[in-house]
């Protein structure tokens, strides 16, 4: 095996990240025969819970959950849950004169591990995973921060995403990915109208029109889908369970954009060797893997407000792209 070092060059449109190394799951401890349990059980192809290597554990999508919101997520991916929050609001620009502001931030429950009790330490991996989340899922490659801009120097959009995560059962980082995409594409901005001023002295005025259906899709160029693999005893795996996390000799993020099925970023986590002689296999299953989330997303988003409220959505994603090797 070869590290596969986050810190290589990029290689046509996969960009290999750099964001800070973080760690899925915060210093949780099994026992020695419980270890051995799970590599023998990987060894055979076979998992604790009985999925296979590939399969996915059940999720379920409440969207519009916070009424106070522009829109929001309750997501549960197995043993994990996450709420999100994204809120609208313009203001003059910070960073760029003619480009909105997007900002992610994490907050961890310290019901998601007993080291989180201890809230310099819960503000830490939150930070990192704020980072982390951005940096993959909300840089400029994926959302267009010139179309959040109104009037330049003086109104943009200030969008501020609020995630917390209130439990976590393992890949932590695919169900974060998965729900902030969910909430990204529910998302409707107001159709705001800028009327300048005629004379001078005046100011600037908007006119709004808040009705739903005048209002404008979020200005999204990708939907990117984290897929996490874990390498554990020369096996591959995907939607590991916490258990299966401290087990794993290294884990690699592949990001595919749900729009097209590019693999547009890579991110190892953690410091282990990574088989990168299995990549070129591992990338196609992640592909598919991200077609299968994206048609589970699809159908949550065209139902009906009234019938999404705490609809089981995907049934433990199966498909010949989770199939085990032998």
């Amino acid at each position: 095996s070869a590290q596969f070092s986050p810190q290589s060059e990029t290689h046509g449109p996969c960009q290999l990240s750099k964001a800070p190394r973080v760690s899925m799951q915060p210093l949780k401890r099994i026992s020695d025969s419980q270890r051995q349990f799970l590599l023998d059980g990987v060894q055979q192809n076979l998992r604790s819970d009985g999925r296979g290597p590939f399969d996915y554990r059940r999720v379920t999508f409440e969207l519009n959950c916070i009424p106070s919101s522009t829109s929001s997520c309750r997501l549960r991916a197995g043993d994990t849950e996450l709420l999100l929050a994204l809120k609208c609001d313009l203001a003059k620009p910070r960073l760029q004169p003619d480009a909105g502001h997007v900002q992610v931030t994490v907050e961890c429950a310290p019901s998601v591990s007993v080291a989180l009790a201890d809230s310099s330490t819960a503000e830490d991996w939150g930070r990192r995973l704020s980072v982390l989340l951005e940096t993959l899922c909300a840089s400029d490659s994926v959302i267009d921060r010139k179309a959040l801009c109104l009037l330049p120097h003086v109104f943009a959009w200030q969008v501020h995403v609020d995630v917390l995560v209130l439990s976590s059962g393992g890949n932590l980082l695919d169900s974060l990915a998965l729900a902030l995409g969910a909430v990204l594409s529910e998302t409707l901005l107001p159709k705001v109208e800028v009327i300048e001023a005629l004379e001078e002295g005046e100011e600037v005025q908007l006119k709004v029109d808040d009705r739903p259906e005048a209002g404008l899709r979020f200005p999204m160029k990708q939907l990117p889908l984290c897929v996490t693999v874990a390498q554990i005893s020369g096996k591959f795996l995907m939607d590991v369970t916490s258990e299966e996390e401290i087990c794993a000799e290294a884990m690699l993020c592949v990001v595919v954009d749900g729009k097209t099925g590019d693999i547009i970023g890579l991110h190892k986590l953690g410091r282990g060797l990574f088989d990168v002689s299995a990549l070129p296999s591992m990338l196609e299953r992640c592909r598919g893997t991200a077609a299968v989330l994206v048609q589970q997303l699809d159908r949550e988003l065209s139902l009906p407000v009234n019938a999404r409220m705490n609809k089981l959505t995907a049934q433990g994603l199966r498909s010949q792209f989770f199939q085990a090797e032998h």
